[in-house]
């Protein structure tokens, strides 16, 4: 089963942004690192139930401007300061490729992701970006070990995730895309469970995070 792995916040100051969150909800974060194939950083905030906050930067501009990962796209699109993307988290990456080339499914990837962790290790991931004409969607994450940090003290508690994830689109026509690309149980909800939260689909412009009492 899928997990929500985490969501992308752009931002023109990550690491103001994250401590101005971690201040107001007193919740420990930490620097992530940067990312030299395309050009961004970013800094992030981890939770107990295996979820985590990015907020993603541009630390090279030429750099991110030339680079073919969608999400890199869009965040030069979306600059925001809000959440433009959630990533959905596998373990079997080859499944869904395997599955959306016997579907006729469209998809932009994988893309290998690294970066540094402070202690000089190597953190490795790949992003997959199914495709639909018409509306927007999550892309799927799979890390090559666990991406999470050691010292206990930069995970917070958390007892639930929620999002919505606004396509502009009608809710039960964007709930059957959700369905096929995502492989959800195949029933009439609009709203699928995940192993750490759930996930529903809207008719909004934005993607909204509840985390407890905190919204954003």
């Amino acid at each position: 089963m899928l997990a929500i792995d985490h969501i992308v916040v752009t931002t023109t100051d990550a690491e103001q942004d994250r401590l101005s969150f971690t201040s107001q909800y007193g919740l420990q974060g930490t620097g992530g690192g940067n990312h030299p194939d395309w050009g961004t950083h970013n800094e992030l905030c981890f939770f107990d139930n295996r979820f985590y906050i990015e907020w993603l930067g541009v630390s090279d501009a030429l750099t991110a401007e030339k680079s073919e990962n969608p999400l890199i796209r869009q965040m030069l699109q979306q600059q925001t300061g809000n959440t433009i993307q959630i990533a959905l988290r596998t373990d079997n990456m080859d499944d869904f490729l395997e599955y959306y080339e016997k579907e006729g499914i469209e998809y932009e990837g994988p893309f290998p992701g690294a970066r540094r962790r402070k202690d000089g290790s190597l953190l490795e991931w790949r992003m997959l970006f199914p495709k639909h004409e018409t509306v927007p969607l999550p892309f799927l994450i799979e890390w090559n070990g666990d991406n999470f940090p050691q010292d206990p003290v930069y995970i917070n508690p958390l007892s639930d995730t929620m999002i919505e994830y606004g396509t502009e689109h009608s809710r039960s026509e964007s709930a059957e895309v959700f369905r096929n690309i995502f492989r959800f149980p195949k029933d009439d909800s609009e709203a699928f469970t995940l192993t750490n939260g759930q996930l529903f689909v809207t008719e909004q412009s934005r993607i909204i995070t509840y985390l407890d009492h905190i919204m954003l």
